[in-house]
């Protein structure tokens, strides 16, 4: 699968919605952006369209999203033990939450809450249910937990062999050129993008580690960064700064020479560096910061 809009158009299919269902499902005021980025096959969402992806469907996995690498969900389908949280992964692979659940069943909702918040065993009649209501889905795992989820699937229709054969893709050729130098900064790295809460327009998000930016930035939280000029950086702002022999996010600080600035951390556990202003050849301004969950 050549382009990120032929899996998200998947992915809707797969969550059996339709493209303004599936906008509105992840936050988005009406289906345009969608549409757009599924019809114009050069054209990348931006990261906040992939955020709010991220952020309704737990178990999709990033790399498949954005690289076409793996399979569409990262956490094995053999892996939930408890037949509580298989019926509950159905209703995150369907994308539908727990009143969509009890109407698609023909249960009502209280009782439904009993068996996914006080983990009351479901009774032969509610699996029933569940069968009738997705009969795609495979009796044997939701009973005994044996594999496959599904015995019908919508993907073998939907995709071609050679689209299927096209879909492993490495991470670095999906990175526009002037941003792959990020993914080397000394004490900033990509950030592992299902942890994170929310996310703004920004290029690209980092994780943070080291102790040379606190107290400003703690290990773990995660950087929002937008390429600017190398010209319009404003002093005392947090920066990461790339040259031909340093990237590091630092304070960019006024020096004494007019053709030279400084990249402080926030404490003393490491050095500030001067660096000649002309030797600039990416600038990323710091923007936000977010923490992940734990």
């Amino acid at each position: 699968m050549s382009d990120i809009g032929e899996r998200i158009a998947l992915l809707i299919k797969e969550s059996g919605l339709n493209k303004n269902s599936f906008s509105k499902h992840i936050g988005l005021k009406n289906n345009s952006t969608i549409t757009n980025i599924i019809n114009n096959p050069k054209r990348s969402p931006s990261y906040d369209v992939i955020f709010r992806i991220l952020a309704r469907y737990e178990q999709l996995n990033v790399r498949w999203l954005i690289a076409g690498q793996g399979q569409m969900f990262s956490i094995s389908e053999d892996s939930f033990t408890n037949i509580n949280d298989r019926l509950s992964h159905i209703h995150r692979k369907y994308a539908i939450t727990l009143n969509e659940a009890a109407t698609k069943v023909g249960v009502a909702e209280d009782e439904l809450r009993k068996f996914f918040y006080e983990n009351e065993p479901p009774s032969e009649h509610l699996i029933e249910k569940y069968l009738e209501a997705f009969p795609e889905v495979n009796p044997g795992w939701i009973r005994h937990n044996q594999l496959p989820m599904r015995t019908k699937t919508s993907a073998g229709n939907y995709i071609s062999p050679d689209t299927l054969n096209k879909m492993i893709k490495t991470f670095g050729s999906t990175v526009e050129e002037e941003f792959k130098d990020l993914l080397n900064c000394r004490n900033a790295r990509p950030a592992h993008i299902v942890r994170i809460e929310s996310f703004l327009e920004c290029d690209m998000a980092l994780e943070v580690f080291g102790e040379e930016m606190v107290p400003d930035f703690q290990p773990g939280e995660i950087v929002l960064v937008d390429m600017v000029d190398s010209n319009t950086y404003i002093y005392d702002l947090p920066y990461i700064i790339i040259t031909d022999t340093i990237n590091v996010l630092r304070f960019i600080r006024n020096s004494d020479n007019p053709e030279t600035l400084l990249l402080s951390p926030a404490n003393g556990t490491a050095e500030t560096i001067e660096i000649n202003k002309a030797d600039i050849r990416h600038l990323y301004l710091v923007k936000g910061k977010i923490r992940k969950y734990h």
